[in-house]
């Protein structure tokens, strides 16, 4: 991976500017090939670099190879039956919700429709892949947080400020494995791009991208559904 610089904007995705929504023929296979990245959720032994990010935290199980799924049965309750009738998505379907209904009343029904679709998306990408319900929670309520704060995008300055804070911290917590781990959760995020259309755009009118929080716990997601995992 290539050194990072301010000049890339966001970290969780210094080479992805967003773009008007298209359909082109590949889309689905596109979409396909991310639905099977994104599930799956394997848990490296040794995860040396997680261990120093959450030192509190296990660092997960050895992979195990998923048994076969029984004729009838719901692949996402064979593989995660406790997270599967456990996952809560209240406070998700409401975040979603509330940026439809606002943009329903600003007259923008195709924006309120692509709002319900996207937040459908993850939410069901996050039960599936056994995220738990508060984590997903806990990223949203900081992007609510940071579009609170934001009427426009951040100013060029804010977010070179921002990018060499949130990299200082990253490099100090990750050691020299840091641009291997954020490469993971970069990795991730596109993956949630195209699942999800807009996820991207969200990231970046709210700065949420440069958000030291935000990119701890795409570093964590991403290490726990196996992104990175070989080097």
């Amino acid at each position: 991976m290539k050194q990072m610089t301010s000049e890339a904007s966001y970290i969780l995705f210094p080479n992805d500017a967003p773009v008007p929504l298209r359909t082109p023929e590949y889309f689905k296979v596109q979409q396909s090939e991310a639905e099977a990245r994104l599930m799956r959720s394997e848990k490296p032994d040794a995860d040396a670099a997680a261990t120093r990010l959450f030192p509190n935290e296990s660092a997960g199980a050895a992979d195990t190879a998923k048994p076969a799924v029984a004729e009838g049965q719901n692949v996402a309750d064979r593989l995660f039956p406790k997270d599967s009738q456990d996952f809560d998505s209240t406070s998700a379907a409401d975040f979603f919700d509330g940026f439809a209904n606002s943009a329903v009343a600003d007259g923008d029904v195709d924006r309120a429709q692509a709002l319900n679709a996207a937040g459908e998306a993850l939410i069901d990408d996050a039960r599936t892949a056994g995220t738990q319900a508060a984590d997903l929670t806990a990223a949203l309520d900081i992007v609510r947080e940071r579009q609170g704060d934001t009427v426009a995008a951040p100013s060029e300055e804010k977010r070179g400020e921002e990018f060499a804070s949130s990299m200082a911290a990253i490099q100090a917590e990750c050691g020299e494995d840091y641009l291997h781990d954020l490469g993971a959760a970069q990795a991730f995020i596109r993956d949630l791009e195209i699942i999800a259309p807009g996820t991207i755009a969200s990231l970046n009118h709210t700065g949420s991208g440069n958000d030291i929080r935000l990119i701890r716990a795409a570093i964590k997601e991403a290490r726990r559904r196996g992104y990175g995992s070989s080097k």
